[in-house]
């Protein structure tokens, strides 16, 4: 089993250079993982078997598997009716019986054969705005940090490093990192319309039972019921309504004089098992998400129209440095260039961004003074 999960280790390893945050990482990493390892899950014949097993004592060998095949293509159902009461008192199993009349409720699951490939997407469409603010930075940090997070300063900094990022920020490249820090911006949006576009494709995927469904679960949970009578049941399990074990499956045939016939089913549905905890766990996930998510969208808001915002968050990387240093290079530099040099912060020995934040202090205050 370990095996299966080797592949993984690519998305755990820690890169040299950091160009996002925490919570941007929850998006590309940490959901892409989950949502890999459930696609493996769902997939995986090793656990459970074949995903549909139909029971009938008249169909033998190719019919059987016909049956299945069928069952598991165009899907089965439940009954709406049967849902409510004990098994093996009101009904055979759980949404599985006779029909109480003709206009029944049946409730349709043809989701299960595609829950592989639409977690699949998911973690795609996750990654997607990683991929694209990759592009777009383009390994520009990593040029600008070369060498310089190592816990011994180098003389090479002292001497030549120390004046060409000086030079950078105050010269060269002052006000140019605007679009660079617009569009890093942009995709943490990005991730915030993401997550909630998947709540909304789950909840669509599912008939409509995916927006309340981790809500039910935990009331359902925490419901005491007492099993004694039928009308002690009138809350149903959300796993068991739409997720379920067990489901009724509609098979016409033609008989040996050419009579349509009508088989009626009970079809196993093993891999139900894995899907009611799978989505259960993806529902508070993906509420936790958008919460943070939102959040990182308002923080980055906040920080492009406020200053002593970005003084605090530079003057949280270094030490002993007065806030008035500080100040003064963020009010020289622009949202842009205040972004590059805090990304910078999350890539050096703390004591070359100090000398950095240092030199930049001195050299804006004498360019103020010669003009």
């Amino acid at each position: 089993m370990i095996d299966l999960f080797m592949p993984f280790r690519s998305f755990l390893k820690f890169e040299n250079v950091c160009t996002d945050n925490n919570i941007f990482r929850m998006h590309y990493k940490l959901t892409v993982i989950i949502l890999l390892v459930f696609t493996l899950l769902v997939t995986s014949k090793q656990f459970f078997g074949e995903p549909i097993h139909c029971m009938s004592g008249n169909d033998k060998g190719n019919d059987k598997d016909a049956v299945n095949s069928y069952c598991w293509i165009y899907g089965t159902y439940t009954l709406k009716s049967q849902l409510l009461g004990v098994e093996g008192r009101h009904m055979a199993y759980v949404g599985v019986g006779p029909a109480k009349s003709d206009d029944d409720e049946q409730i349709k699951h043809t989701y299960y054969q595609w829950v592989c490939f639409v977690l699949l997407g998911q973690a795609t469409m996750f990654y997607a705005p990683r991929y694209l603010w990759k592009m777009w930075e383009g390994g520009r940090l990593k040029a600008l940090a070369a060498d310089l997070s190592s816990p011994m300063v180098s003389k090479d900094w002292s001497e030549f490093r120390r004046k060409e990022l000086v030079s950078y920020f105050n010269y060269t490249n002052m006000y140019t990192h605007n679009m660079y820090a617009l569009r890093y911006a942009f995709c943490e949006l990005l991730n915030l319309v993401n997550v909630v576009g998947q709540i909304f494709i789950l909840d669509l995927f599912l008939g409509g039972s995916f927006r309340n469904y981790g809500a039910a679960v935990a009331a359902f949970t925490h419901t005491p019921r007492i099993p004694n009578d039928f009308t002690n049941f009138t809350s149903v399990n959300p796993m068991d309504e739409f997720f379920p074990k067990l489901t009724k499956c509609w098979l016409r045939n033609y008989g040996p004089s050419g009579s349509l016939e009508l088989k009626d089913r009970l079809c196993v549905l093993p891999l139900n098992i894995v899907n009611e905890k799978i989505f259960v766990i993806l529902w508070f996930w993906l509420i936790i998400l958008t919460a943070f998510s939102i959040l990182a969208v308002v923080f980055r808001f906040l920080l492009l129209i406020l200053y002593p915002l970005r003084t605090v968050m530079i003057r949280g990387q270094i030490r002993y440095v007065k806030r008035s240093v500080v100040s003064r290079i963020v009010k020289r530099f622009g949202f842009g260039d205040w972004f590059i040099l805090h990304l910078l912060g999350k890539n050096m020995n703390p004591i070359i961004f100090k000398d950095l934040v240092l030199e930049l202090a001195k050299e804006i205050e004498h360019n103020a003074i010669m003009v």
